[in-house]
């Protein structure tokens, strides 16, 4: 009997043990609704790659290219004056903007507000007109302009061959010691350094590459009428850089001609679809500054545009929309959800010519 026992109690303590079933917690609120918005959304708000930059052969991104263009961007020794680099008119801390109205007006031109660079290398035309095309041509511009930089060629080479720093990273991203140390060269490194400014990480991309809890309960429902029929929002602010490289008419009071200023077939008003990423960051809005809050943006919109102004060649899409306060509180909390620094360089301090650089401003 006692064998038999024995016998018994071993085959038990043997025997594999039930798995408890776990006590699991009840899914977040703001998983389940993530799925009921994410069933109804159209295929535009699927996840999708960004596009390819388009690189020019003579300027890869290399790391020494980026270094150096990073190095330039924030040094004020680039402008005549010493007083001005790339980063006072985008700021860190302002979107890569820089907070203003308008820039001051060019010669025979109006102000405009002055863009981000937050994905700049994606784009296919920059400027609001689009009359660049090119990283490296654009950069020219606010370099050499009377009322921007100023910069002479020659005489910024002159400056940063004095530089030993700036000698040895020259040198580095291009070859050949000082004599790589060209104006041509400055703008390619510029160039090279904007194409790593990229935002793509926002709470909006984690939502929509199947985190359910990226975004918050508002931010869901704003997505939904981001998306939806009523507002045409992502008909023209496109996933995944919520821009869009074509120029339309939105009808803000303005002077400026836009694309008519550029090509003979271009409609006079008409500006770039800007993108809507780190959108929370770069007011005041549109090309001319003239709406200093998402909710103005929102409200001008709902209004039907330029449309009841008369505006002529207004996007057909811009007809206006009625939205709930509730509503409309939630598409501004979908906006502030596409931002994404997480990617913002750090400016040296001093910049190598010994000059300051521009941390923040307020």
């Amino acid at each position: 009997m006692l064998a038999t026992l024995s016998l018994l109690a071993l085959l038990t303590a043997c025997a594999p043990r039930p798995t408890p079933t776990p006590t699991l917690p009840d899914p977040p609120t703001a998983t389940v609704q993530a799925t009921e918005v994410a069933l109804a959304l159209p295929p535009a708000a699927q996840a999708r790659p960004f596009p390819i930059q388009a690189i020019p052969t003579d300027n890869p991104t290399t790391p020494a290219a980026v270094e150096l263009g990073r190095q330039l961007f924030f040094d004020p020794v680039l402008s005549t004056s010493r007083a001005m680099s790339c980063a006072t008119c985008h700021q860190l801390n302002l979107g890569l903007s820089n907070g203003q109205v308008v820039s001051t007006a060019r010669p025979g031109a109006p102000g405009r507000n002055v863009p981000t660079l937050w994905n700049a290398g994606f784009k296919r035309f920059l400027t609001w007109d689009g009359r660049e095309t090119a990283l490296e041509s654009q950069a020219r511009l606010p370099l050499t302009l009377p009322h921007e930089m100023a910069a002479i060629p020659a005489e910024v080479e002159a400056k940063l061959r004095a530089i030993p720093e700036y000698v040895s990273l020259f040198s580095q991203a291009f070859g050949g010691g000082p004599e790589s140390v060209t104006f041509d060269n400055v703008t390619r490194a510029l160039a090279a350094f904007e194409r790593t400014l990229i935002s793509d990480d926002s709470p909006v991309d984690r939502f929509l590459a199947g985190d359910a809890t990226a975004l918050t309960a508002p931010q869901q429902r704003g997505l939904a009428v981001f998306f939806g029929e009523r507002t045409h929002c992502a008909e023209c602010h496109q996933p995944p850089t919520f821009a869009m490289e074509t120029f339309r008419v939105v009808g803000v009071d303005s002077v400026d001609a836009g694309r008519a200023g550029v090509t003979a077939d271009g409609v006079r008003g008409a500006f770039r679809v800007p993108t809507l990423r780190n959108i929370a960051t770069t007011g005041p809005y549109m090309h001319n500054g003239s709406l200093a809050t998402l909710n103005a943006v929102i409200e001008f919109y709902a209004a039907g545009a330029g449309r009841p102004r008369g505006v002529p060649y207004v996007d057909p899409l811009l007809k206006g929309f009625e939205l709930s306060d509730q509503e409309q509180a939630d598409l501004v909390a979908f906006l502030q959800a596409l931002t994404d620094e997480s990617r913002l360089p750090v400016a040296p301090s001093p910049a190598l010519s010994g000059l300051p650089t521009i941390q923040r401003q307020q």
